[in-house]
Protein backbone atom coordinates (compact mmCIF):
# COMPACT_ATOMS: atom_id res chain seq x y z
CA UNK A 1 0.00 0.00 0.00
CA UNK A 2 1.10 3.55 -0.62
CA UNK A 3 1.98 5.82 2.28
CA UNK A 4 2.07 9.20 2.07
CA UNK A 5 2.82 12.19 4.35
CA UNK A 6 1.23 15.56 3.69
CA UNK A 7 2.50 18.54 5.45
CA UNK A 8 -0.58 21.17 5.23
CA UNK A 9 0.33 25.22 4.23
CA UNK A 10 -2.01 28.42 3.60
CA UNK A 11 -2.84 29.70 0.64
CA UNK A 12 -2.48 33.52 0.09
CA UNK A 13 -6.53 32.88 -1.28
CA UNK A 14 -9.66 31.68 -0.02
CA UNK A 15 -11.96 28.81 -0.72
CA UNK A 16 -14.43 29.73 -3.29
CA UNK A 17 -18.02 29.95 -3.16
CA UNK A 18 -19.18 26.63 -3.80
CA UNK A 19 -22.65 25.49 -4.95
CA UNK A 20 -25.30 23.40 -6.67
CA UNK A 21 -27.18 23.15 -9.90
CA UNK A 22 -30.99 22.93 -10.67
CA UNK A 23 -32.90 22.38 -13.64
CA UNK A 24 -36.43 23.60 -14.40
CA UNK A 25 -37.11 20.75 -16.45
CA UNK A 26 -36.22 18.12 -13.91
CA UNK A 27 -36.67 20.30 -10.80
CA UNK A 28 -38.27 18.06 -7.51
CA UNK A 29 -41.48 18.81 -5.68
CA UNK A 30 -41.28 21.59 -3.12
CA UNK A 31 -41.02 19.07 -0.35
CA UNK A 32 -38.49 17.47 -1.44
CA UNK A 33 -35.91 20.38 -3.14
CA UNK A 34 -37.08 22.18 0.33
CA UNK A 35 -35.69 19.57 2.15
CA UNK A 36 -32.09 18.80 -0.03
CA UNK A 37 -31.53 22.34 -0.22
CA UNK A 38 -31.83 22.68 3.94
CA UNK A 39 -29.45 19.97 4.31
CA UNK A 40 -26.97 21.29 1.88
CA UNK A 41 -26.84 24.44 2.62
CA UNK A 42 -25.30 25.62 -1.01
CA UNK A 43 -23.52 28.78 -1.23
CA UNK A 44 -25.56 29.83 -4.46
CA UNK A 45 -27.97 27.89 -7.07
CA UNK A 46 -27.49 27.71 -10.62
CA UNK A 47 -31.45 27.36 -11.89
CA UNK A 48 -31.07 26.54 -15.78
CA UNK A 49 -34.64 27.46 -17.49
CA UNK A 50 -35.14 26.91 -21.02
CA UNK A 51 -37.94 29.77 -21.89
CA UNK A 52 -39.21 28.59 -24.99
CA UNK A 53 -41.30 26.34 -22.95
CA UNK A 54 -44.11 27.40 -20.92
CA UNK A 55 -43.98 24.55 -18.43
CA UNK A 56 -40.55 25.53 -17.35
CA UNK A 57 -41.61 29.26 -17.17
CA UNK A 58 -44.50 28.41 -14.78
CA UNK A 59 -41.94 25.90 -12.76
CA UNK A 60 -39.74 29.19 -12.37
CA UNK A 61 -42.33 31.27 -10.96
CA UNK A 62 -42.56 27.58 -8.38
CA UNK A 63 -38.68 27.80 -7.87
CA UNK A 64 -38.84 31.58 -6.94
CA UNK A 65 -41.02 30.79 -4.53
CA UNK A 66 -39.11 28.46 -2.84
CA UNK A 67 -35.88 29.85 -3.05
CA UNK A 68 -36.87 33.29 -2.04
CA UNK A 69 -37.04 33.34 1.69
CA UNK A 70 -33.80 30.91 1.46
CA UNK A 71 -30.17 32.46 2.08
CA UNK A 72 -28.25 31.00 -1.59
CA UNK A 73 -28.07 33.42 -3.69
CA UNK A 74 -29.98 32.76 -7.51
CA UNK A 75 -28.13 32.83 -10.75
CA UNK A 76 -30.20 32.03 -14.11
CA UNK A 77 -28.89 30.25 -17.00
CA UNK A 78 -31.48 30.69 -20.03
CA UNK A 79 -32.00 29.28 -22.85
CA UNK A 80 -33.68 31.26 -25.28
CA UNK A 81 -35.47 31.42 -28.44
CA UNK A 82 -33.03 32.03 -31.65
CA UNK A 83 -35.47 34.31 -33.87
CA UNK A 84 -37.92 35.44 -31.51
CA UNK A 85 -35.94 35.90 -28.02
CA UNK A 86 -38.24 39.01 -26.95
CA UNK A 87 -41.28 36.77 -26.49
CA UNK A 88 -39.76 34.71 -23.97
CA UNK A 89 -38.10 37.68 -22.45
CA UNK A 90 -41.18 39.27 -21.78
CA UNK A 91 -42.97 37.20 -20.33
CA UNK A 92 -39.79 36.33 -18.31
CA UNK A 93 -39.88 39.82 -17.15
CA UNK A 94 -43.78 39.55 -16.21
CA UNK A 95 -42.60 36.63 -13.39
CA UNK A 96 -39.55 38.37 -12.14
CA UNK A 97 -41.10 41.82 -12.07
CA UNK A 98 -42.64 40.01 -8.38
CA UNK A 99 -39.91 37.21 -7.52
CA UNK A 100 -36.86 39.00 -8.50
CA UNK A 101 -35.47 39.35 -5.17
CA UNK A 102 -32.39 37.00 -4.73
CA UNK A 103 -31.38 36.98 -8.13
CA UNK A 104 -27.78 37.56 -8.41
CA UNK A 105 -27.25 37.41 -12.06
CA UNK A 106 -28.65 36.00 -15.72
CA UNK A 107 -26.69 34.01 -18.67
CA UNK A 108 -28.55 34.30 -21.49
CA UNK A 109 -27.88 31.70 -24.46
CA UNK A 110 -29.63 31.31 -27.98
CA UNK A 111 -30.51 27.63 -28.22
CA UNK A 112 -28.27 27.57 -31.41
CA UNK A 113 -25.44 27.93 -29.27
CA UNK A 114 -25.69 25.07 -27.13
CA UNK A 115 -24.39 23.48 -30.64
CA UNK A 116 -20.30 23.47 -30.75
CA UNK A 117 -19.36 25.31 -34.34
CA UNK A 118 -15.87 25.17 -35.79
CA UNK A 119 -14.26 28.27 -35.95
CA UNK A 120 -14.23 28.49 -40.07
CA UNK A 121 -17.48 26.71 -39.94
CA UNK A 122 -21.40 27.86 -41.06
CA UNK A 123 -22.16 29.96 -37.73
CA UNK A 124 -26.22 30.81 -36.83
CA UNK A 125 -27.45 33.61 -38.89
CA UNK A 126 -30.26 34.24 -35.96
CA UNK A 127 -29.51 36.07 -32.59
CA UNK A 128 -26.26 35.85 -31.35
CA UNK A 129 -25.15 36.13 -27.60
CA UNK A 130 -23.91 39.57 -28.10
CA UNK A 131 -27.13 41.10 -29.07
CA UNK A 132 -29.12 38.82 -26.11
CA UNK A 133 -26.82 40.55 -23.61
CA UNK A 134 -27.97 44.10 -25.17
CA UNK A 135 -31.29 42.76 -24.89
CA UNK A 136 -31.44 41.61 -21.67
CA UNK A 137 -29.73 44.86 -20.24
CA UNK A 138 -32.93 46.71 -21.26
CA UNK A 139 -35.44 44.30 -19.09
CA UNK A 140 -33.12 44.46 -16.02
CA UNK A 141 -30.42 47.61 -16.56
CA UNK A 142 -29.97 46.27 -12.21
CA UNK A 143 -28.93 42.61 -13.07
CA UNK A 144 -25.28 41.10 -13.38
CA UNK A 145 -25.23 39.93 -16.70
CA UNK A 146 -23.09 37.18 -17.66
CA UNK A 147 -21.11 35.99 -21.18
CA UNK A 148 -20.22 32.43 -21.96
CA UNK A 149 -22.45 29.06 -21.95
CA UNK A 150 -24.25 27.09 -19.86
CA UNK A 151 -22.02 24.55 -22.14
CA UNK A 152 -18.31 23.68 -21.75
CA UNK A 153 -14.96 26.09 -22.37
CA UNK A 154 -14.81 25.25 -26.01
CA UNK A 155 -17.62 26.81 -26.78
CA UNK A 156 -16.51 29.94 -24.84
CA UNK A 157 -13.63 29.78 -26.63
CA UNK A 158 -14.68 29.82 -30.12
CA UNK A 159 -17.00 32.60 -29.21
CA UNK A 160 -16.32 35.00 -26.76
CA UNK A 161 -17.83 37.41 -25.40
CA UNK A 162 -16.74 41.36 -25.21
CA UNK A 163 -15.16 41.23 -21.68
CA UNK A 164 -16.69 45.58 -21.57
CA UNK A 165 -20.27 44.29 -21.77
CA UNK A 166 -20.44 41.87 -19.38
CA UNK A 167 -20.25 41.45 -15.53
CA UNK A 168 -18.99 37.81 -15.15
CA UNK A 169 -17.77 34.99 -17.18
CA UNK A 170 -18.95 31.22 -17.16
CA UNK A 171 -19.01 27.80 -18.50
CA UNK A 172 -19.30 24.58 -17.26
CA UNK A 173 -16.96 21.61 -17.60
CA UNK A 174 -17.63 17.73 -18.30
CA UNK A 175 -14.90 15.09 -18.13
CA UNK A 176 -16.48 12.58 -20.82
CA UNK A 177 -15.98 14.03 -23.46
CA UNK A 178 -13.57 12.23 -24.82
CA UNK A 179 -12.82 9.29 -22.59
CA UNK A 180 -15.31 7.47 -19.95
CA UNK A 181 -13.29 5.15 -17.86
CA UNK A 182 -11.97 5.98 -14.65
CA UNK A 183 -8.43 6.71 -15.26
CA UNK A 184 -8.93 9.25 -17.89
CA UNK A 185 -12.45 10.56 -15.86
CA UNK A 186 -10.15 11.42 -12.93
CA UNK A 187 -6.60 12.53 -14.63
CA UNK A 188 -9.22 15.27 -16.41
CA UNK A 189 -8.69 17.32 -12.97
CA UNK A 190 -5.08 17.79 -14.13
CA UNK A 191 -6.58 20.20 -16.74
CA UNK A 192 -8.78 22.38 -15.19
CA UNK A 193 -5.94 24.56 -14.01
CA UNK A 194 -4.71 25.11 -17.83
CA UNK A 195 -8.60 25.13 -18.55
CA UNK A 196 -9.44 28.56 -16.00
CA UNK A 197 -6.20 29.95 -16.69
CA UNK A 198 -7.20 30.48 -20.51
CA UNK A 199 -10.97 31.41 -19.56
CA UNK A 200 -9.47 34.08 -17.43
CA UNK A 201 -7.32 35.48 -20.06
CA UNK A 202 -10.75 35.70 -22.20
CA UNK A 203 -12.05 38.27 -19.74
CA UNK A 204 -9.54 39.78 -17.79
CA UNK A 205 -10.63 41.46 -14.60
CA UNK A 206 -14.35 39.79 -14.67
CA UNK A 207 -15.58 37.40 -12.09
CA UNK A 208 -15.11 34.04 -13.22
CA UNK A 209 -18.06 30.97 -12.41
CA UNK A 210 -18.06 27.54 -13.26
CA UNK A 211 -20.92 26.45 -13.78
CA UNK A 212 -22.65 23.11 -13.23
CA UNK A 213 -20.42 20.28 -13.67
CA UNK A 214 -20.24 16.86 -12.43
CA UNK A 215 -19.27 13.02 -13.82
CA UNK A 216 -21.80 13.48 -16.57
CA UNK A 217 -22.57 15.80 -19.64
CA UNK A 218 -26.19 17.51 -19.78
CA UNK A 219 -26.26 18.10 -23.11
CA UNK A 220 -23.96 16.96 -26.15
CA UNK A 221 -22.76 20.23 -28.56
CA UNK A 222 -21.18 17.96 -30.59
CA UNK A 223 -23.59 15.17 -31.81
CA UNK A 224 -27.52 15.26 -31.90
CA UNK A 225 -28.05 14.19 -28.47
CA UNK A 226 -26.48 12.52 -25.65
CA UNK A 227 -25.09 8.87 -25.29
CA UNK A 228 -28.35 6.91 -24.32
CA UNK A 229 -27.52 5.24 -21.59
CA UNK A 230 -30.31 3.20 -20.21
CA UNK A 231 -28.26 0.73 -18.31
CA UNK A 232 -25.90 2.81 -16.66
CA UNK A 233 -22.64 2.28 -18.23
CA UNK A 234 -19.72 4.32 -18.45
CA UNK A 235 -20.09 5.76 -21.87
CA UNK A 236 -19.09 9.63 -22.95
CA UNK A 237 -21.59 12.65 -22.91
CA UNK A 238 -24.21 10.79 -21.02
CA UNK A 239 -26.23 12.32 -18.03
CA UNK A 240 -26.89 9.40 -16.34
CA UNK A 241 -23.16 7.94 -15.56
CA UNK A 242 -23.17 5.72 -12.30
CA UNK A 243 -20.19 7.20 -10.91
CA UNK A 244 -22.11 9.90 -9.90
CA UNK A 245 -24.26 7.87 -7.48
CA UNK A 246 -20.95 6.16 -5.80
CA UNK A 247 -17.77 7.55 -3.75
CA UNK A 248 -15.79 8.15 -7.15
CA UNK A 249 -18.44 11.13 -8.04
CA UNK A 250 -17.71 12.42 -4.02
CA UNK A 251 -13.63 12.07 -4.50
CA UNK A 252 -13.88 13.67 -7.85
CA UNK A 253 -15.98 16.44 -6.71
CA UNK A 254 -13.29 17.37 -4.14
CA UNK A 255 -10.35 16.91 -6.79
CA UNK A 256 -12.33 19.36 -8.73
CA UNK A 257 -12.45 21.91 -5.86
CA UNK A 258 -8.91 21.45 -4.74
CA UNK A 259 -8.06 22.26 -8.34
CA UNK A 260 -10.34 25.30 -8.50
CA UNK A 261 -9.03 27.13 -5.42
CA UNK A 262 -6.95 30.26 -6.29
CA UNK A 263 -8.66 29.96 -9.89
CA UNK A 264 -12.23 30.40 -9.84
CA UNK A 265 -14.21 32.98 -7.88
CA UNK A 266 -17.28 30.72 -7.68
CA UNK A 267 -18.15 26.97 -8.50
CA UNK A 268 -21.25 24.87 -8.76
CA UNK A 269 -21.02 21.23 -8.59
CA UNK A 270 -24.08 18.34 -9.45
CA UNK A 271 -27.20 19.08 -9.00
CA UNK A 272 -30.54 18.72 -7.17
CA UNK A 273 -32.25 16.15 -9.61
CA UNK A 274 -31.55 14.78 -12.84
CA UNK A 275 -28.46 15.32 -14.58
CA UNK A 276 -26.19 15.18 -11.71
CA UNK A 277 -28.49 13.76 -8.41
CA UNK A 278 -27.32 14.21 -5.06
CA UNK A 279 -29.69 12.02 -4.12
CA UNK A 280 -32.56 9.59 -4.93
CA UNK A 281 -35.78 8.52 -3.93
CA UNK A 282 -34.48 5.62 -1.80
CA UNK A 283 -30.76 6.44 -1.49
CA UNK A 284 -28.72 9.64 -0.18
CA UNK A 285 -25.39 9.50 -2.66
CA UNK A 286 -21.83 9.87 -1.53
CA UNK A 287 -21.31 12.82 -3.10
CA UNK A 288 -24.67 14.51 -1.11
CA UNK A 289 -22.20 14.02 1.94
CA UNK A 290 -19.22 15.36 0.78
CA UNK A 291 -20.48 18.91 -1.18
CA UNK A 292 -22.40 19.36 2.51
CA UNK A 293 -19.05 19.39 3.92
CA UNK A 294 -17.50 21.46 1.61
CA UNK A 295 -19.80 24.20 1.82
CA UNK A 296 -18.20 25.30 5.01
CA UNK A 297 -15.30 26.43 4.12
CA UNK A 298 -16.89 29.01 1.12
CA UNK A 299 -14.68 32.41 1.92
CA UNK A 300 -12.57 31.24 4.24
CA UNK A 301 -8.33 30.91 4.09
CA UNK A 302 -7.19 28.11 2.01
CA UNK A 303 -4.93 25.42 3.23
CA UNK A 304 -3.33 23.50 0.64
CA UNK A 305 -0.23 20.99 0.50
CA UNK A 306 3.47 22.10 0.40
CA UNK A 307 4.14 19.45 -2.44
CA UNK A 308 0.98 18.26 -4.64
CA UNK A 309 0.18 14.23 -4.49
CA UNK A 310 -0.43 12.23 -7.27
CA UNK A 311 -3.82 10.28 -6.86
CA UNK A 312 -4.60 12.14 -3.91
CA UNK A 313 -7.02 15.40 -3.54
CA UNK A 314 -6.42 17.78 -1.00
CA UNK A 315 -7.50 21.15 0.51
CA UNK A 316 -8.54 22.81 3.17
CA UNK A 317 -9.76 26.26 5.18
CA UNK A 318 -8.45 27.73 8.38
CA UNK A 319 -11.69 27.38 11.32
CA UNK A 320 -9.52 29.95 13.55
CA UNK A 321 -6.05 31.12 14.61
CA UNK A 322 -5.68 27.23 16.23
CA UNK A 323 -7.39 24.99 14.22
CA UNK A 324 -8.29 24.01 10.52
CA UNK A 325 -10.04 21.40 8.59
CA UNK A 326 -8.97 19.75 6.34
CA UNK A 327 -10.25 17.11 3.19
CA UNK A 328 -8.65 14.41 1.22
CA UNK A 329 -9.82 12.17 -1.26
CA UNK A 330 -8.34 9.43 -2.70
CA UNK A 331 -8.80 9.96 -6.88
CA UNK A 332 -7.25 5.70 -7.27
CA UNK A 333 -8.43 2.50 -7.64
CA UNK A 334 -5.69 1.11 -5.16
CA UNK A 335 -6.17 2.13 -1.18
CA UNK A 336 -3.44 4.46 0.30
CA UNK A 337 -2.49 5.69 4.06
CA UNK A 338 -2.13 9.41 4.31
CA UNK A 339 -0.26 10.99 7.13
CA UNK A 340 -1.15 14.63 8.19
CA UNK A 341 0.89 16.96 10.24
CA UNK A 342 -1.56 18.33 13.24
CA UNK A 343 -4.24 15.77 12.91
CA UNK A 344 -6.88 16.17 15.99
CA UNK A 345 -9.46 14.15 14.55
CA UNK A 346 -10.89 12.30 11.39
CA UNK A 347 -13.69 10.76 9.44
CA UNK A 348 -14.27 9.09 6.18
CA UNK A 349 -16.81 8.38 3.97
CA UNK A 350 -15.74 4.57 2.18
CA UNK A 351 -17.49 1.83 0.97
CA UNK A 352 -18.95 1.11 4.75
CA UNK A 353 -20.97 4.07 4.03
CA UNK A 354 -25.17 3.26 4.30
CA UNK A 355 -25.94 3.99 0.06
CA UNK A 356 -29.22 3.30 1.70
CA UNK A 357 -29.44 6.20 3.47
CA UNK A 358 -32.35 8.16 2.25
CA UNK A 359 -33.10 10.68 5.41
CA UNK A 360 -31.07 13.38 5.58
CA UNK A 361 -29.64 12.87 8.71
CA UNK A 362 -26.96 11.11 10.27
CA UNK A 363 -23.68 12.37 8.14
CA UNK A 364 -21.02 9.89 8.47
CA UNK A 365 -18.81 13.02 8.09
CA UNK A 366 -19.67 14.75 10.92
CA UNK A 367 -19.03 11.99 12.91
CA UNK A 368 -15.14 12.82 13.93
CA UNK A 369 -13.08 10.46 16.00
CA UNK A 370 -9.88 11.46 17.61
CA UNK A 371 -7.04 10.60 15.47
CA UNK A 372 -3.35 11.06 16.13
CA UNK A 373 -0.79 11.48 13.09
CA UNK A 374 -0.64 7.43 12.77
CA UNK A 375 -1.74 6.92 9.17
CA UNK A 376 -5.25 7.14 7.96
CA UNK A 377 -5.83 4.43 5.49
CA UNK A 378 -8.30 5.54 2.25
CA UNK A 379 -10.01 2.68 0.61
CA UNK A 380 -10.61 3.71 -3.16
CA UNK A 381 -12.66 7.13 -4.24
CA UNK A 382 -12.68 7.20 -0.44
CA UNK A 383 -12.91 11.02 0.94
CA UNK A 384 -11.86 11.84 4.58
CA UNK A 385 -12.56 14.70 6.63
CA UNK A 386 -9.91 16.44 9.53
CA UNK A 387 -9.52 18.95 11.71
CA UNK A 388 -5.96 19.86 12.34
CA UNK A 389 -4.12 22.02 15.01
CA UNK A 390 -2.19 24.65 13.49
CA UNK A 391 0.53 24.83 16.50
CA UNK A 392 1.95 28.12 15.08
CA UNK A 393 0.37 30.17 11.94
CA UNK A 394 0.71 28.10 8.82
CA UNK A 395 3.32 29.36 6.50
CA UNK A 396 1.88 31.31 3.52
CA UNK A 397 2.49 30.04 0.74
CA UNK A 398 1.56 30.90 -3.20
Amino acid sequence: MKHIAITPRLLETHVPNLGVGLWAAHAPGNDTLAAQLDALGPGHVDLLVDIRIDDELDTLARLLALLRPRESPLWLYLICDDDAPKLGLARLAEILRTEAKGISGALLTPAAYLNSYQPDGEWPSTTTPAQLIKQARQYWPNLLIGGGFPTYFTELNRCRPDPSTIDFLTHATSPIVHAADDVSVMETLESLPWIFESARAIAPGQPYRITTSAVGAWTNPYGQSITPNANRERVTLSDNDPRQHALFAAAWSVGYLAEAIGHVDALTLSSIGHPFPIAGPTARYPIFDALRGLNAGAGRPAIGVTEPVKGLAALGWQTDDERGEFWLANVTDEPCAVTVAGTRCAAVLDEHADSSASALRDWRLDRLSSWNESPLTLAPYATARLEIALAEPLVHST
